[in-house]
């Protein structure tokens, strides 16, 4: 009892001296410089962060300005023709995105490059063998002419003049082709599409060359209905008559044209088939290229524009045209929309 009556009055000794500090003044000062204190370390901190981030924005920055600096040195000193492609040297974001992107719009300019030398090459080509069409026929009516000069029996010079006249006509057939290419490979060449029916536009195309197909002793066969088209009728009537033209120089055996519906009921499909020669030679696939012609040798005529013309037409008015070989026969289909 003695020894907590003793605490007892030691404890309550410092209680005036502790409320004496708690009210004085100079520990209102003492606690304001732990504030401060505190509130200069709040400020350092933030301080530190904010000079932290920055720091990190400028280095980020960096990397971005390195790394596109880089990938521009080398695009820009890139040989097209090379196959050197973009790398990344770094993971940073979106940075592997825009290098895989830039690589596929190289591949794809690649390929149109290589695209366009073959067009160009093959153009060049069937250039040439056309300026050859061309040369023969007016090599052929310029003897023919000589001859004529020189003939002093009539009979013989008008044979002489008609066989000029029928090489000058040859000539003209090949650079109408040539230029119904021009004109259908012109994207603003104005078709005007409306309704065309179909039975007499065949019918009348077909009758136009009733003669070549009497010559070689061939009975044409057409098979369709009353069937309203959605078509240019002059265009659409120069797509049957290059198609027809084509079977008359190339085929074997006897046209059949026949009208189907094409699987859609709005859809029609108009085959041209007849027998060929060789059709081993012909690579359907691409009949309806310019200038290609299945006879290597070009012991026939035309220019090999003639389906090619057909194929433009065809496409300016949303239609489709393809080629098949079914054995012998080759089958060219016409696909277009009925009113």
């Amino acid at each position: 009892m003695m020894h907590e009556a003793f605490l007892e009055q030691l404890y309550r000794w410092p209680e005036p001296l502790v409320d004496w500090l708690l009210t004085s003044s100079r520990m209102e000062w003492l606690a304001g410089i732990v504030k401060g204190f505190h509130m200069a370390d709040g400020l350092m901190l933030a301080a530190m962060l904010v000079l932290g981030l920055a720091l990190g924005g400028l280095f980020v920055i960096a990397c971005y300005a390195t790394e596109l600096g880089r990938q521009v040195r080398f695009l820009t000193a890139r040989d097209r023709a090379s196959n050197a492609r973009l790398t990344c040297g770094s993971r940073l974001p979106g940075m592997v995105g825009m290098v895989d992107a830039v690589n596929a719009e190289i591949d794809v300019a690649d390929a149109e490059r290589v695209e366009a030398l073959r067009a160009a090459d093959e153009f060049s080509r069937g250039l040439s063998a056309l300026s050859h069409d061309v040369r023969t026929p007016l090599a052929g009516a310029r003897g023919y002419l000589q001859l004529a000069r020189e003939e002093a029996d009539s009979t013989r010079k008008d044979e002489q003049l008609a066989a000029a006249d029928a090489r000058l006509a040859s000539m003209s057939a090949l650079l109408d082709e040539l230029f119904s290419y021009a004109r259908s490979a012109d994207p603003d060449t104005p078709l005007e599409l409306g309704p065309v029916a179909l039975r007499p536009l065949l019918e009348q195309v077909l009758l136009g060359h009733y003669p070549e197909f009497d010559e070689r002793g061939w009975e044409p066969a057409l098979a369709c209905g009353d069937v309203i088209v959605e078509a240019d009728g002059e265009a659409l009537s120069r797509i049957v008559e290059n198609l027809v033209v084509n079977a008359l120089r190339h085929g074997s055996g006897p046209l059949a044209v026949h009208v189907r519906p094409a699987g859609e009921k709005d859809l029609a499909a108009v085959e041209f088939s007849n027998p060929v020669a060789d059709p081993s030679a012909i690579d359907a696939d691409r009949l309806f290229e310019r200038f290609y012609q299945a006879d290597s040798s070009r012991a026939t005529v035309g220019s090999g524009l003639g389906l090619s013309v057909a194929a433009k037409l065809a496409e300016a008015q949303g239609m489709t045209l393809s080629a098949r070989l079914e054995g012998i026969t080759l089958v060219v289909t016409l696909v277009m929309s009925i009113v």
